[in-house]
Parts: structure tokens; C-alpha cells; sequence
């Protein structure tokens, strides 16, 4: 009985983990639509923009969006965690 519920257990703890690992890259691929929808505003602002100092800024708030927004909000960690959940699920066997 006791090694019918550690089965049960690790197959709910499986599928919670599958379906966090989605839903984290879910975040990620959103996040990464959206900073590509704000790199063609960027893009739209340097074709207006009337000279090279403004064209200069908007390179500037795209690299400073490039840098401060886009990767520390992709949450790589929690992409990294749910690998090596799903890693330590498949070394104990987890059922498919």
C-alpha cells in the first residue's frame, strides 16, 4: 500500500512540475512578444525622428530597454528550477 501511494505522490508532483516548467516558458515567450512590440516602437520613433541626436536617443532607450527590461524579466531561474526539477523527476523514475 505504502509504495501505491509514493507512486500516486510522485505522479501528482510529476504533473505539477510539467505544468509549471509550461507555464514558466509561457511567461517567457509573452515577455519576449512584448519587448519585440516595444523594439518596433523604438523602431517606428528613430524613422520620425528629424535628426541624428534624436535618432541617437531613441538607439539609447532601445539598448537601455534591451538591457534593464528583457532579460532580468524573462526569469531564467525559474526556467533553470523547473529543469532541474524535471531532472531529479526523471532520475526517480516519474511515470510519462
Amino acid at each position: 500500500m505504502d509504495t501505491s501511494r509514493q507512486t500516486d505522490r510522485l505522479a501528482i508532483e510529476a504533473k505539477s512540475i510539467r505544468t509549471s516548467a509550461y507555464e514558466r516558458l509561457q511567461a517567457a515567450i509573452n515577455h519576449l512578444q512584448r519587448s519585440m512590440y516595444e523594439m518596433e516602437c523604438y523602431q517606428e520613433k528613430l524613422e520620425e525622428a528629424a535628426s541624428d541626436r534624436e535618432r541617437s536617443q531613441v538607439l539609447n532607450w532601445a539598448i537601455n530597454h534591451l538591457i534593464c527590461n528583457i532579460q532580468p524579466n524573462l526569469r531564467i531561474d525559474l526556467l533553470a528550477t523547473s529543469q532541474a526539477e524535471l531532472a531529479v523527476m526523471a532520475a526517480q523514475g516519474a511515470t510519462e
